[in-house]
């Protein structure tokens, strides 16, 4: 699926000055995504990121990065959020304006509603982070079917 990460997306992200800017680079990968291979779901992984899990953003990334790649691996179509999150840390502390709420509302809920995203896919322990509790909710608000990996996903 990095084959929708292009140099100019790339750049795009990097470039980007607030949530708005990169959930635009993330509009245009999942439609082309969408584009691909419609009618198949584009699933999305949920999972601890800044809070919960690991304890540790790294090692929380690493963990997901892991269960996209073994999702990925198992056939479903994913929309890989790995390369923003860099930027998403890198714009959260430069503004602190930018709270958890307003990334989770102006670039996850954006993401939700363009309805590229079918299917939201919970890593175990999602329910430690406060991020995929609220993305479970508004999975469950927008009709966005989710599915309970299992400790495979994550290595344990």
């Amino acid at each position: 699926m990095l084959k929708y990460y292009t140099p100019e997306r790339m750049l795009a992200i990097k470039e980007s000055q607030d949530y708005k800017d990169l959930v635009l680079v993330a509009w245009d990968i999942l439609e082309d995504m969408n584009d691909d291979f419609a009618p198949r779901p584009i699933a999305m992984l949920s999972g601890p990121i800044s809070t919960g899990g690991k304890g540790s953003r790294t090692e929380n990334l690493l963990v997901f990065s892991m269960a996209i790649q073994r999702a990925s691996a198992d056939g479903l179509i994913v929309f890989d959020q790995m390369p923003f999150e860099d930027d998403i840390d890198r714009i959260f502390k430069l503004n602190p304006n930018q709270q958890e709420l307003q990334l989770l509302e102006e670039f996850y809920l954006s993401i939700f509603e363009t309805g590229f995203i079918s299917l939201l896919c919970f890593l175990p322990g999602w329910k430690t982070s406060f991020g995929a509790k609220w993305e479970h909710d508004q999975a469950e608000l927008l009709g966005i079917p989710r599915i309970y990996l299992s400790d495979y996903y994550i290595g344990d």
